[in-house]
């Protein structure tokens, strides 16, 4: 009878760890049937995806995913890569030419149609013969509208999902991590997110605890999109709340994203403004003639300056105290769908507490980065401000 309760004293206390002694049996059942697959994923979807062998034959849904393999892989990133997205070559034309510059196998991958021009082709990914599928979390679930989802189920295809536009606080890691676990280069991931976490937790953390918040407005894409769409919870919107500032989209958006009116923007005088630029000429509306803001790897110092100065060009904008105060500036596009966020996030921070992050050194930070991780030493502007 000792002995009983004893036992019952004993499970009693693991109760608090396991919610019952049967937990033990439970999880060891459990763990058992994860250590039947070779690879475990956990997607920024929340979805748990098991493979039986490391893939060796992968497909992106987007070829901007590469971008995280740029620095997981610097010697070889198009490793294992059977085919991708033609998007890259497109919106980020200056890092497509130094990928293929410096890999120009890249160039032969093969590419995809794509969710939203409705021409990804379930037959044409699975003749690629593909280990897993990568899709990023807006295609997963406009895939998920429109069937697509159910397709690759019942095609018995591998996918896993991964996020760096919609929650890039929450999922810029946690993708990493998955791409890492997908192309074997795990040490490297881990490697990348402590210097990661290194580069924004002090930041975000200082950013909030400010008093006083500044009013922003994060202009998307000048001249690519028509005036003014931006993002309120989600992206470039998210990290320039968690930094300390009040987002006007947020009571002015039903939803995460859209476009505010010049007039709205003008009767809400943020104190500052941020354009989004790239290197779009390819992509500029001929008749546009406020133009688009150069940033990237082929802008110059006086490109980025003249570009984000002509914005002012918007109608009505000439009324907008924040280019009178040197509060308007400009950050790379890119930087809303890849890994590189610290830096816009730092010169968020930086422009909206300009006291409280004086020893904050965006560029500086950039230049180290590409020191460390990537293939080539970093070139061009990506962030640049009103002078």
């Amino acid at each position: 009878m000792r002995a009983l309760t004893k036992l019952m004293a004993v499970c009693a206390s693991a109760a608090v760890a396991l919610s019952a002694c049967g937990a033990a049996t439970s999880s060891s059942k459990s763990d058992e049937k994860k250590s039947d697959a070779a690879v475990v994923l956990h997607d920024a979807a929340g979805r748990t995806v098991e493979l039986d062998k490391k893939p060796e034959r992968v497909i992106l849904g987007e070829s901007r995913q590469a971008y995280s393999l740029l620095f997981l892989n610097k010697e070889n990133p198009a490793n294992k890569v059977v085919a991708w997205g033609a998007d890259m070559e497109r919106t980020a034309p200056d890092i497509w030419q130094k990928l293929i510059e410096k890999f120009p196998k890249a160039k032969e991958i093969p590419t995809i149609g794509s969710v939203y021009t409705n021409d990804l082709s379930i037959e044409a990914l699975v003749a690629k013969k593909p280990d897993i599928f990568l899709i990023t979390l807006d295609a997963y679930e406009a895939a998920k509208k429109s069937g697509l989802t159910e397709k690759l189920d019942a095609s018995g295809m591998k996918y896993a999902v991964t996020d760096f536009r919609y929650k890039p606080l929450e999922n810029t890691t946690k993708s990493v991590s998955l791409i890492g676990q997908v192309f074997d280069v795990e040490e490297k991931a881990e490697e990348f997110n402590k210097f990661y976490k290194e580069q924004v937790e002090s930041v975000l953390k200082k950013g909030s605890e400010q008093k006083e918040k500044p009013t922003s407005f994060l202009w998307r894409a000048p001249s690519i999109s028509e005036c003014c769409k931006t993002y309120s919870t989600a992206n470039f919107g998210s990290m320039l709340t968690a930094v300390g500032t009040k987002n006007i989209a947020d009571d002015l958006l039903p939803g995460q994203e859209g476009g505010l009116t010049p007039e709205q923007i003008i009767t809400s005088q943020p104190n500052l403004m941020v354009a989004t630029g790239g290197e779009w000429g390819a992509m500029k509306a001929k008749d546009d003639k406020v133009g688009y803001l150069h940033l990237g790897y082929n802008a110059s110092p006086e490109s980025a300056q003249n570009t984000l100065k002509a914005l002012r060009s918007q109608p009505g904008f000439d009324h907008l105290k924040a280019y009178d105060d040197g509060r308007v500036h400009g950050v790379y596009h890119q930087f809303y769908d890849s890994p590189y966020n610290f830096m816009a996030i730092q010169a968020f921070a930086k422009w909206a507490h300009p006291e409280a992050f004086a020893d904050l050194d965006p560029e500086e930070n950039w230049k180290n980065f590409h020191k460390k991780f990537m293939p080539w030493e970093a070139s061009g502007v990506f962030i640049t401000s009103v002078k």
